[in-house]
């Protein structure tokens, strides 16, 4: 009994030793497979960790470069300098944009100056002109004129729809006359002159604005003084044969925008004012043109100005065979030079055996920065 028990009790203790060795190796083993798959789970770790790098490093090369965060209200500006790049369309205001575009309007209609009133009230703007113009007349005598003449032209906003237009000519006339060379025993004479023309001045009134199929509408009033040397011919005007007489007229004048073009036209009448009993007669001035930009900067037009010029009168009796009709067709190109001066050469040929020949020159414009305004036009 007792040796069973024995054999019993070894019996059991041998099981649960055998037990106990199976359960160690089972958990080595286990341990052993633990550790291999963390070690092969932190090779995968790191390769996939290297795999993401390369994939950014890919993406910030291909991907377009965002953009800078909008600068928040009330911060402080950046300060630009001379030459560096224009300001972001966001942070130019609306009365910004509406002064630009103002600008850029005043800029393509810099050739309709004659013809419109583009001055604010106080603003003033300078034209100085050069130009050379031939004219040959000939029947039993010969004439032959060649003269260059220079003016300057100011131009003044009085008042809102007011404007004031002063010209002070300067020329130099070289005139040869004498029988014509066919006849035999022919002379001729040449006479050179130089001095101060006939001074105008003219107010200009916009009527009414265009809008829709209106058109714009200026009325206007002119005077010229005889300032211009009679004895020398410095009164003599290609346009109105102003001989020395006081000239007082007004009119009126249309412009009409059907885009991209501009017509214009006027009409006035001009009284030539009777001195020592001469009167060179009252003259009809006309114009009619049309203009375009050609761009955001250059503009082309083209005018055919002209008057007809009623009979002279001496002591109240007309001169038969003294009416007169004077016209010419010019064309002008206006382009800016930079801001507020523009150039504008022009050229011109006569119609009629009035007008001269032919005529060339230039204009050069400057509109001063800023407004002047007189003390008692101030709005």
């Amino acid at each position: 009994m007792k040796q069973a028990s024995v054999f019993i009790a070894t019996t059991f203790l041998g099981l649960i030793l055998i037990l106990a060795g199976n359960g160690v190796s089972y958990a080595y083993e286990k341990r052993l497979d633990d550790q291999v798959s963390r070690k092969e789970y932190e090779k995968l770790k790191q390769e996939l960790e290297a795999l993401k790098a390369q994939m950014r490093l890919l993406l910030d090369k291909e991907a377009p470069r965002r953009p800078e965060p909008k600068q928040a209200a009330g911060a402080a500006q950046v300060e630009t300098k001379p030459g560096a790049a224009a300001q972001p369309a966001e942070s130019i205001s609306p009365g910004d944009r509406e002064k630009e575009a103002e600008e850029a309007k005043a800029q393509l209609d810099e050739f309709l100056r004659r013809q419109k009133l583009l001055f604010k009230p106080g603003e003033f703007q300078l034209e100085v002109s050069a130009s050379y113009a031939q004219d040959t007349a000939e029947n039993i005598f010969k004439f032959e004129t060649r003269s260059v003449n220079t003016s300057l032209t100011a131009r003044y906003g009085l008042a809102e729809d007011l404007e004031f237009v002063l010209g002070v000519p300067f020329a130099f006339i070289e005139l040869e006359q004498g029988s014509s060379p066919l006849v035999a025993g022919s002379t001729r004479t040449r006479t050179d002159n130089v001095g101060l023309g006939d001074i105008s001045g003219s107010l200009r009134y916009a009527a009414w604005r265009e809008e829709a199929i209106r058109p714009d509408v200026v009325l206007f009033l002119l005077g010229e003084s005889p300032t211009g040397d009679e004895d020398r011919g410095l009164r003599l005007n290609t346009l109105t044969l102003n001989a020395g007489h006081w000239n007082v007229g007004a009119g009126v004048t249309l412009v009409k925008t059907i885009d991209p073009v501009v017509f214009f036209g006027s009409l006035g009448y001009t009284a030539t004012l009777e001195q020592r009993g001469i009167d060179p007669g009252d003259q009809i001035p006309y114009s009619i043109g049309m203009g375009f930009s050609l761009n955001d900067k250059v503009s082309i037009s083209t005018v055919l100005a002209g008057a007809a010029v009623r009979r002279t009168e001496v002591n109240g009796k007309e001169i038969v065979g003294s009416a007169r009709e004077i016209a010419s067709l010019q064309f002008i190109t206006t382009a800016p030079l930079w801001k507020n001066l523009y150039l504008e050469p022009f050229v011109g040929v006569g119609l009629t055996e009035e007008a001269s020949d032919f005529f060339v020159g230039i204009s050069v414009l400057y509109r001063l920065e800023g407004r002047f305004p007189l003390p008692f036009f101030r709005d």
